[in-house]
């Protein structure tokens, strides 16, 4: 069969697909055309008999019948890369270079990244393609020039000094999410959603055969060169960066940080402390919806460095910015609404992050968000470290940006050196790490307590979907989201596939963690481990929900996040307690203490008055496990408080038993002197009448000490040694007594009273004796 390759314009995949057909024994069709190469361009090849291959030329005239298109940009943007469908035409595989090349084309550097290529083989590739679509050393310099230019400006919109936009778009993609790159004639978006872009087109009267797309659905949308004036790019850019900012919301995220931490907070970096004020109805309608009680744990008191505190609650002063989470599905960048972080006299702590999504709207963008936005660490590394898990479940980045900042960027490739781990990204380091005090070592003393994980509040505006999970099954009496897939899925935070795949299983899951009290007026709670969920209308959700979800619901969670970080904070402590046998005592009994306080002004079996109220957390609680692990907490407390009770037990019996060995000691000779009188050691006595009572003293006391001792362990073989220590150890103690005895007698000149030269009168007389034997 007779086939003919036409090449379209050249950069590196043309190249590719130039020495893949050499090196298939095929001679193309080639013009070396530039970029916005037309069929026309090949009008004298069109009357080919055989199959003609169009590669990746725009059709300004009509193909002949015989003819196939070959591309992977515009409506085609879904298919593999040229080069890929031409190694499938020829029956040939590529090669790993070759593959890198089409995934370049097709998905740009984040594509080469998908496939864990290093950076240095990136930079080559990308290097090439520049040479191949004619860039110069002119061009790299000029771009380099427009990108500094927009640093200094701290903007992503930046204007080319050079026509050749990748030269500008490879310095910016290191730097920027997203960026817009233009110049007088033409203007390109990148890293925005396709769709948006589009859409926005259409409301600037911009037709469809005015501008092109590729690179996947978050790749880039430009306007063809000429079609726009340099006035109306200016004016197009700016009603782009008016249009960000309109007052429509799809979603509200909030992310949840919950971590335990030693030391004191030091605000220093830029919290703020916030007593409590009621300065609207809704600051009213959030006080009065929770108990006395409950008030006085989660709003601050005026006086912030008030003793009895419970709770203090500080907000970041940069309230206003930019989130963006860049991932395999795509890179959304969520309007910033405010961080807080709430400490509690427990050492716990949450850092929360508010978050508004005015850009995307479809289920699949929500459940990106959530899942990929809350991952703060990789779950796993792979043969490839973070890349095989960014293919997974990680985020390529989480970029958190202030007005006129440089942007926190958080990209896990520390992960790829195994001595270099730290589990928390650099956005949280820069906000609250530095504020607490750190160990001797100098590492940080703040432990997030969930997992890779922020838990979730998050809440989702979408007519169509909530009519169609509230539709009312007659047959089986049952609502569509009891087996939904979608609902499972946003419940339980699945960014990509349903993880649970057995339908009981799923359906009973569902049945426990959704709260469908007002499911007729459309609208769908969820809970789980990890998070509080609402589906709704839009009209409802903005207006009257999302008051509810940014204030009591926020509150409630912060309450139930802080009960299991707490928890898991006694639970620090008791091991701690236990690895010092000689403070057990003292630890034990600061840890009771705030076990005590923990239960008597911060957990609490009821927060508010109201139903749903009541049984939202009721349900909560249940769904978290928190009385399961209150009831284990309390049985640690409990067996630790026991065993410190036995350790205070014994000390008292051994001290016991120590005052009954010392008085078995001196019981003869108590005994001796009740029997002969305390006048025992006479003054005016005979010359031997003094040493001996004095001798039958000590003889006596030693078998004081001989009754004392346990004779069956004494020769007991394996117990000698012990026994031997135990009669050394009672003999110091009997003689430490007798010394102290004999002190005290001496302290009242008792021996002055005595005579001790009989003695050597003793001796005097036993050597006479001695001298009388020898004369006879």
């Amino acid at each position: 069969m007779k086939q003919l390759f036409l090449l379209g314009g050249n950069d590196l995949e043309m190249d590719a697909i130039r020495d893949l057909l050499k090196n298939n024994s095929i001679k193309p069709a080639d013009k070396n055309l530039a970029w916005g190469a037309k069929l026309s361009d090949y009008k004298e090849f069109l009357n080919f008999e055989g199959t003609i291959y169009g590669i990746e030329l725009e059709e300004d005239i009509t193909p002949p019948s015989n003819y196939v298109e070959i591309d992977h940009h515009g409506k085609n943007d879904h298919k593999k890369s040229s080069l890929e469908q031409v190694a499938e035409i020829l029956g040939v595989k590529l090669d790993d270079d070759q593959m890198l090349i089409a995934a370049n084309d097709a998905r740009y550097i984040s594509g080469m990244k998908s496939l864990c290529a290093k950076q240095e083989k990136i930079d080559k590739i990308r290097a090439k393609d520049r040479a191949s679509q004619g860039v110069t050393e002119e061009d790299e310099e000029l771009a380099l020039q427009s990108f500094n230019i927009a640093l200094s400006d701290k903007t992503n919109v930046i204007y080319s000094k050079t026509s050749h936009f990748s030269a500008v778009s490879d310095l910016a993609y290191y730097k920027y999410d997203n960026y817009i790159i233009y110049n007088d004639t033409k203007v390109v978006f990148y890293g925005y959603k396709r769709e948006n872009i589009i859409e926005f087109f259409k409301e600037q009267n911009i037709q469809e055969g005015s501008y092109y797309y590729g690179g996947g659905e978050f790749g880039f949308v430009g306007i063809k060169g000429n079609v726009c004036t340099r006035d109306d790019i200016e004016s197009l850019i700016t009603e782009f960066k008016k249009e960000k900012k309109k007052d429509k919301i799809y979603s509200y995220h909030t992310f949840m940080l919950p971590f335990t931490f030693s030391g004191n907070f030091d605000k220093k970096n830029n919290w703020e402390y916030k007593p409590f004020e009621i300065k609207e109805q809704r600051n009213y309608n959030e006080f009065v919806y929770f108990y006395k009680h409950v008030q006085d744990a989660i709003y601050n008191k005026e006086n912030e460095n008030e003793e009895n505190w419970i709770s203090k609650y500080y907000e970041y002063k940069e309230q206003k910015g930019t989130y963006t989470i860049n991932c395999k599905k795509g890179i959304f960048e969520l309007e910033l609404d405010g961080i807080s972080l709430r400490i509690f006299n427990t050492n716990v702590a949450i850092l929360s992050f508010n978050l508004k999504n005015t850009n995307y709207s479809s289920l699949d963008d929500i459940l990106a968000i959530n899942d990929f936005g809350r991952r703060i660490y990789p779950q796993f590394l792979g043969k490839n470290f973070t890349c095989d898990t960014k293919n997974a479940i990680l985020a390529n980045s989480l970029t958190l940006t202030f007005e006129k900042k440089e942007p926190i960027k958080e990209d896990f490739t520390r992960f790829d050196n195994l001595l270099d781990i730290k589990l928390l990204p650099n956005f949280i380091t820069d906000l609250v790490e530095k504020n607490f005090q750190k160990d001797k070592e100098g590492k940080t003393t703040i432990r997030q307590i969930i997992d890779d994980r922020m838990f979730v509040i998050s809440q989702y505006h979408n007519d169509e979907l909530i009519k169609k999970l509230k539709f009312y099954k007659q047959h089986c009496n049952k609502y569509e989201y009891e087996t939904s897939d979608d609902w499972y899925r946003y419940l339980f935070i699945d960014g990509d596939d349903k993880t649970c795949q057995s339908k009981n299983m799923t359906k009973k899951l569902i049945s426990e963690s959704t709260y469908d009290r007002w499911i007729e007026w459309g609208t769908l709670f969820g809970i789980s481990r990890y998070s509080f969920v609402a589906f709704t209308g839009s009209w409802f959700g903005k207006n009257r929900l999302l008051p509810h979800m940014q204030t009591m619901y926020f509150q409630m969670f912060t309450l139930l996040l802080a009960y299991r970080a707490t928890i898991i904070k006694f639970a620090d402590d008791i091991q701690y307690a236990t690895t010092n046998d000689n403070e057990i005592t003292q630890k034990t009994k600061e840890v009771y203490k705030k076990y005590l306080n923990f239960l008597n002004k911060l957990y609490f079996k009821e927060i508010t008055a109201q139903d749903q109220g009541i049984e939202l957390y009721n349900q909560a609680i249940k769904i978290m496990d928190i009385e399961t692990y209150m009831n284990d907490l309390d049985n640690e407390i409990n067996e630790l408080h026991g065993y410190v009770d036995l350790k205070e037990e014994k000390k008292r019996n051994d001290t016991l038993t120590l005052i009954s060995k010392i008085g078995a000691v001196l019981l003869p000779p108590s005994l001796m002197a009740g029997l002969f009188g305390m006048n025992v050691l006479t003054v005016n006595g005979t010359e031997h009448n003094q040493l001996l009572a004095f001798m039958y003293i000590v003889l006596s006391g030693i078998v004081g000490l001989l009754i004392t001792l346990d004779w069956k362990s004494i020769f007991n073989i394996k117990k000698l040694k012990k026994s031997i220590s135990e009669i050394i150890a009672t003999g110091l103690k009997f003689l430490i007594s007798l010394i102290f005895i004999l002190l005290v007698l001496n302290s009242f000149n008792f021996f002055d009273k005595f005579d001790f030269n009989f003695l050597k009168d003793s001796l005097f007389f036993n050597k006479k004796l001695e001298m009388v034997d020898d004369k006879k």
